[in-house]
């Protein structure tokens, strides 16, 4: 372990924001938006930069979350996980032990949870293995990832079927595609979003990934949530929102109506989200997500983009001590 390392928390949005910009990753579970959502809904939330003392530099940032279960058993979750400045398997391991050291081990009966969604490295499971974290995958831990592989994030890997559809989204005069950048446009856009979700909830009675309501501000005031509508002659039947980091774009959060089926409008849309990010110069773009046993329409959807199956994780979990890791993993087991 590398006793050079400290723990700073931030509590200025500015301060944090320039900090993720010296790191050499994003995402939108390392962004302050986030970290103020799951204040909203219960969550302690610490955001963390890790500084070298000897040195006084950067090495790396997380947010980490915090939940008392039980009057007893602390629970600490770092979503997006950690963003390095730069990358190696020795540097991340320092991190880790030093995170287990000053804010796991200290307490009795506390486990942390490490999810890098699509952006796992590596490194990054070298360092977490060396570190004894156990990687927990079930059947929601997986996406689509489109990148370099069959040149997917230039289009260039669509099915037969899915191209096929968007020429037929493309042709149609009809159907327009737009960028909502005003704040007062893009209220109203995030309204018409939660009404098509709402309905979609009532015909497929799933649960919501997001409360919509308490994010709702968050989201509109945040333009690194790319908002993008399909109309289909002036009226609005499909948005789509994508948050741009700053090496990826997340497909986050989606919802339309009938019409929209009917004209493949989120055809266009999704290709148009994944057109921004190659011209922008991202490095891959996460579809968001799959589960082909719950929803299979949006898994054919999403495969006919042509990008490689990717794990979205693995979670990744420790604990203050052997028996308590041992505990959490077997009920794992048992319900996933």
């Amino acid at each position: 372990m590398d006793n050079n390392l400290v723990f700073k928390e931030i509590f200025d949005k500015e301060e944090w924001e320039n900090h993720l910009l010296n790191l050499q990753t994003s995402d939108v579970f390392s962004s302050w938006t986030w970290g103020e959502y799951k204040q909203r809904i219960g969550w302690g939330v610490y955001r963390l930069s890790v500084w070298n003392k000897k040195q006084n530099s950067l090495v790396a940032c997380f947010q980490l979350q915090k939940k008392i279960k039980f009057k007893l058993l602390t629970i600490l979750l770092i979503q997006g996980g950690i963003h390095l400045k730069a990358l190696s398997f020795k540097e991340y391991y320092n991190v880790l032990e030093s995170l287990m050291n000053n804010y796991v081990k200290v307490k009795k009966n506390t486990i942390i949870f490490i999810n890098h969604q699509s952006g796992s490295l590596q490194e990054m499971e070298l360092g977490l293995l060396a570190s004894k974290f156990s990687p927990i995958l079930n059947s929601k831990s997986y996406t689509y990832v489109l990148d370099d592989y069959n040149n997917s994030l230039k289009g260039d890997a669509l099915s037969k079927n899915w191209r096929h559809n968007l020429k037929r989204a493309l042709n149609n005069p009809k159907l327009t595609y737009h960028s909502i950048v005003k704040l007062e446009e893009r209220k109203r856009a995030f309204g018409d979003l939660r009404k098509f979700y709402n309905n979609l909830r009532a015909r497929k009675n799933f649960q919501s990934a997001i409360n919509l309501d308490l994010s709702k501000d968050l989201i509109i005031e945040n333009f690194d949530f790319r908002i993008i509508e399909a109309r289909l002659e002036n009226k609005v039947i499909a948005i789509r929102i994508g948050f741009f980091s700053k090496n990826n774009v997340l497909d986050f959060l989606a919802a339309s109506d009938e019409l929209a089926t009917k004209t493949y409008a989120n055809y266009l849309l999704l290709y148009k989200l994944i057109e921004i990010s190659h011209l922008e110069g991202k490095s891959y773009f996460d579809c968001g997500g799959i589960n082909p046993s719950e929803n299979m329409g949006v898994f054919n959807f999403k495969k006919g983009l042509g990008g490689r199956l990717n794990i979205n994780g693995p979670i990744w979990l420790n604990a203050s001590g052997s028996f308590i890791k041992k505990i959490v993993r077997l009920l794992y087991s048992l319900t996933n």
